[in-house]
């Protein structure tokens, strides 16, 4: 059994860029990294007894909402030490979108899209299609792969329903190349095989209630702001030289899609995904 924790950071109202990053876990580790991060948490509060109990990466690292007692410094080593944990315990699955593309290839038409073109929806199952992808290929693979959501009452229903309906328009995804009368060729899952390494629905927990979705939150703001960034070549030279250094950790542990067949899928994901996310 795994356990992958998923959150979120990005707003129309805050920017153009959208993550959502998922953190792989295998359950005979769970309990023991839960119970180092809450460790690492409580002791770092300790240290710092007027700031807020609930770690919100955004309003943490830019000193808001209480945060600002805690020393700059002192925020910035504490992320560093979150972002240390994640590409340490879990892989990492994620989607960098850009809004604008987002909202470019919904409005030409040339896509049928499940999830009611609803870009939330569409990020957590490009995250569930890629587990599924890397989790069949694993011979050894033991168990199924559990989603857990930063509690999102609006949206996340619509990731259990494509989970449980199997949509197969997320095939080109996960897809498989293989040997057919000796020639090689992608083959389209059947029914039962769509979606059969993660539990067919999804469930959500508020992030108070878990160490991993803040780190998980941890994770997405600094590729979140690691993207807004580079919009910004020239300026911010030691705030993207802190994040860059945080992605490049980050990365050696994130999946990446790999050779796919040709779909529509793949093409709307490719479409809408920030310029400077590699997928």
């Amino acid at each position: 059994m795994k356990f992958t924790y998923v959150d979120e950071s990005g707003s129309t109202e805050e920017g153009d860029v959208f993550v959502m990053v998922g953190l792989l876990i295998d359950a005979y580790r769970l309990r023991k990294y839960t119970s180092r991060f809450d460790q690492e948490l409580s002791t770092f509060l300790s240290k710092h007894p007027s700031a807020p109990k609930e770690l919100k990466t955004k309003g943490f690292i830019n000193g808001r909402g209480g945060w600002s007692s805690v020393p700059p410094d002192d925020r910035k080593q504490f992320l560093a030490g979150m972002c240390d944990l994640a590409s340490e315990v879990s892989k990492i699955y994620g989607f960098g979108m850009s809004f604008q593309a987002f909202d470019q290839a919904c409005a030409n038409g040339s896509y049928t899209l499940p999830c009611v073109k609803n870009y939330w929806a569409l990020n957590g199952m490009f995250i569930s299609g890629l587990i599924q992808k890397k989790m069949q290929g694993q011979s050894n693979n033991k168990g199924l792969t559990v989603l857990i959501f930063d509690d999102n009452k609006a949206h996340m229903p619509k990731v259990s329903d494509g989970l449980y309906l199997a949509e197969p328009w997320f095939d080109g995804l996960y897809q498989q190349n293989k040997k057919v009368k000796g020639k090689s060729q992608w083959c389209t899952p059947a029914q039962h095989e769509r979606f059969d390494h993660i539990i067919n629905t999804a469930f959500a927990i508020k992030s108070e209630h878990s160490s991993l979705v803040q780190v998980a939150d941890a994770v997405c703001y600094v590729y979140r702001r690691h993207l807004e960034l580079t919009a910004h070549p020239e300026a911010y030279l030691g705030e993207q030289g802190f994040y860059a250094g945080l992605v490049k950790k980050l990365d050696d542990k994130r999946e990446r899609l790999g050779r796919t067949p040709k779909a529509e899928c793949v093409d709307f994901y490719n479409a809408i995904k920030h310029p400077a996310w590699e997928i």
